[in-house]
């Protein structure tokens, strides 16, 4: 796809899913940037299914990215940071800060060639303000290295259970912010599920929304925990 036929495309989803970006001619030029790096890399490194064609990854990973937009008033989007564990490809750490050049970003991603990347993202948008970790979050390094940093957001998008996730990731959250999970069609169940186990101690369920994507209205819900009390 050409460089102004992805834009386009993008401009559109946003669109239809009632979302505007700050600067949004700029940063849908940097998106564009992003995804032809993603294919240039795709051919050799397992980034995203090679089934998928350039409108299927536009949507299911860029603009499903996006979706987490409605939480980001601009505070957020200028002052805000961002956890994003088991990022793969970028998604949705390093879409959203190509979008909020000003938001504080750090990712984890523990296989070497999506950090490396990641890396490349980082280097060719010219973004600063990111962090990028090739760890594990289970690792005591990866604790040291994050140590007494408290985020806005923790975001996750298909990583791992709601139960697993919440333990690993409310250490880091700040006082009055929130971790987020982006998940498919069996969230409903898997909350259930958690629910009925009983969440972590001092974890409450804030929402959650269901959506459905601009053009293939594939099902996502985005869940959303904060502190309790």
């Amino acid at each position: 796809m050409l460089r102004t036929e992805v834009e386009d495309f993008l401009a559109q989803g946003l669109d239809l899913m009632g979302l505007s970006l700050e600067n949004q001619p700029e940063a849908l030029a940097r998106l564009a940037l992003y995804f032809q790096e993603l294919n240039k890399w795709n051919c050799k490194v397992n980034l995203v299914a090679r089934t998928l064609d350039g409108r299927q990854i536009l949507e299911d990973h860029f603009l499903d990215s996006l979706t987490l937009l409605e939480f980001f008033v601009p505070e957020i989007r200028q002052q805000g940071s961002l956890l994003d564990i088991g990022t793969g490809a970028g998604f949705p750490g390093l879409v959203l800060k190509a979008v909020c050049p000003q938001l504080q970003v750090t990712l984890i991603e523990p296989r070497q060639s999506r950090f490396f990347f990641l890396k490349h993202i980082v280097r060719t948008l010219n973004l600063t303000g990111v962090s990028t970790l090739n760890v594990y979050l289970e690792e005591k390094s990866t604790a040291d290295a994050i140590s007494g940093q408290n985020f806005t957001f923790i975001a996750s998008r298909a990583f791992t259970d709601f139960q697993r996730f919440l333990k690993l990731a409310f250490p880091y959250l700040a006082e009055d912010g929130r971790i987020i999970m982006m998940k498919g069609p069996a969230a409903v169940a898997e909350l259930q599920t958690l629910m009925q186990n009983a969440l972590p101690k001092q974890v409450r369920l804030e929402g959650k929304r269901k959506l459905l994507l601009p053009f293939s209205e594939k099902e996502r819900w985005l869940v959303s925990f904060r502190r309790s009390g």
